[in-house]
């Protein structure tokens, strides 16, 4: 990928692409692996280079080349915004740097501006087309990576998918008063966290007399036959009879008959996990929506109700979207409840990392990090059931990836230290083992023993008893500073009020001499034994 083309976005990307831009279904975009400058975060990158576009014939109608297409998506998506659309975090035409989005492109005065919607065609053909995304890959590699031995979960995982994508689709029919008109496989990407989103506004028009435009646009017209593939074409479309969808079509109605195909598409993938057929609940639905007049194929909405959707995962896909706005008492319960969801298999572990994890550090920073907030009852429960499965999650899925663990766990045990309450810092202690086996010895010492001396000296027994218990896993890993730190709260505690307190202290002791240097061995195990011997 030309770099310098992209300087101007705050985005690193790959120079090789994970689809080039000849691949049969890419319409000339090439699709990149990226990340954040700011943080490393991943995201996806589109490239197109316009004059390759420009010389590019359509397949189906080689008098027609891939380049306006191409400019009608940059444009649109842009400009839909919508929880289930692929969202755009940066475009760039090179040769109209003052129109970028989501970059650091210098301004420029509106005579550079890139040609509008009505006029691509007017549009320069010299430079290169990027679209920074939210990671996603492009469907048909997704169905491809599924595991074949895991069919119940794979069927769960597309269920999600599929209302995923209708709900775009009402969202385009109803509030944006548009038509896709290229719903097929190109045209879906599928997120880490197992979200479709809906991508490919190659065609999007206005349609029908519902919009009071009298759509379909005359781009899409000169351009629909030859960049959607026939199969996902309804008769009128086949037929070329616009009139229809002018006069009387309602504006799902091509959609509806495109989704149907897709539907039928996705579950005839050998890794569908429903042995090539449509599910039952679907079925007359897709008998419906496939209807050869476009004025008899339903509206979308009710689809969402279908039986095939009344599943674990897509209740619990739903609930971890809506969560935020969720009463705090179900957030907690819900939190509560995910152990035993993710133990049962319910959640997958892209789930697990890339949807569940994010909502957990996002309320860690936000309201374990403040004292005030941590005052209220409800938020102190919040933490007390997020600890548990930050975890769960932790030692169940980033210990095989330690630079994961050491992104998203590490800056959080500092916070979780400094949080005054005795049942959030006992969880975390419990856990001191998996800490130690995943951070080196600098972030042992500077995140996890020095927050947690103070658990030393706190008034409860049993506190200061784990806390002694839990240190004994760092020692190997404490530098000798930190090590004569502990020498002198270990003088300390054989003084505790708590004989079982002074008795594992001395068992601690005797573990942790060989680590101790010559003048603290001296100054502590003497006395110490001379102390136990009195008790």
């Amino acid at each position: 990928m030309g770099n310098s083309s992209s300087a101007s976005l705050p985005y690193k990307i790959s120079p090789t692409p994970t689809t080039p831009a000849s691949s049969p279904q890419s319409h000339g975009w090439a699709i990149y692996s990226a990340t954040r400058k700011t943080d490393n975060g991943p995201v996806t990158a589109f490239q197109a280079s316009k004059a390759e576009l420009a010389r590019t014939p359509l397949r189906k109608n080689p008098s027609l080349n891939q380049l306006i297409p191409a400019l009608h998506h940059f444009h649109r998506i842009k400009r839909l915004i919508h929880p289930r659309i692929l969202r755009a975090h940066a475009t760039l035409d090179t040769d109209y740097p003052s129109s970028a989005t989501g970059s650091d492109a210098p301004s420029a005065s509106s005579s550079s501006a890139a040609p509008g919607l009505d006029a691509l065609h007017q549009s320069a053909t010299t430079g290169t087309l990027i679209i920074v995304t939210e990671e996603a890959t492009p469907l048909d590699d997704w169905l491809d990576s599924l595991d074949p031995t895991s069919p119940a979960a794979n069927s769960a995982a597309i269920s999600w998918g599929l209302y995923d994508i209708v709900e775009a689709l009402v969202f385009l029919h109803t509030q944006a008063k548009l038509a896709h008109g290229m719903i097929c496989p190109r045209a879906i990407f599928v997120t880490p966290g197992g979200d479709f989103k809906l991508g490919g506004f190659d065609l999007i028009t206005p349609i029908g007399i519902e919009d009071g435009g009298g759509g379909p646009t005359p781009h899409f017209r000169t351009y629909e036959a030859a960049t959607c593939p026939d199969e996902y074409r309804s008769p009128e479309r086949v037929g070329q009879r616009y009139d229809v969808l002018q006069q009387s079509a309602p504006i799902h109605s091509i959609d509806c008959y495109s989704l149907a195909v897709l539907i039928e598409y996705i579950y005839a993938h050998p890794n569908a996990g429903t042995n090539g057929k449509v599910p039952a609940p679907l079925q007359k639905a897709l008998l419906r929506m496939k209807n050869e007049s476009p004025k008899l194929r339903p509206r979308l909405g009710p689809l969402l109700k279908c039986p095939v959707f009344d599943n674990p995962y897509v209740m619990a896909q739903l609930f971890l979207d809506e969560v935020t706005a969720k009463p705090a008492e179900e957030k907690i319960m819900f939190l509560q409840s995910l152990p035993d969801i993710l133990n049962r298999g319910v959640l997958s572990e892209d789930v697990a990392v890339h949807k569940i994890l994010p909502l957990l550090i996002l309320s860690i920073n936000g309201v374990a990090g403040s004292e005030s907030a941590m005052a209220q009852d409800v938020n102190r429960r919040e933490i007390l059931a997020i600890v548990p499965l930050l975890f769960q999650i932790a030692e169940s899925f980033l210990t095989k990836k330690p630079e994961l663990f050491q992104r998203h766990i590490t800056p959080l045990v500092p916070i979780l230290f400094g949080v005054k309450d005795r049942g959030v810092r006992g969880a975390v202690l419990q856990k001191i083992s998996l800490l130690e086996s995943q951070l080196d010895n600098a972030s042992v010492n500077t995140h996890v023993f020095e927050p947690m001396c103070s658990g030393f000296s706190d008034s409860s027994a049993a506190l200061r008893e784990l806390t002694l218990k839990s240190t004994i896993v760092l020692v190997p890993k404490l530098h000798h500073a930190n090590l004569e730190k502990l020498v002198r709260y270990l003088v300390r505690l054989q003084s505790d009020q708590e004989a079982s307190i002074r008795t594992n202290t001395v068992i601690f002791i005797g573990k942790v001499a060989p680590n101790l240097s010559e003048i603290s061995r001296q100054k502590l195990i003497l006395p110490a034994f001379t102390r136990s011997m009195k008790d």
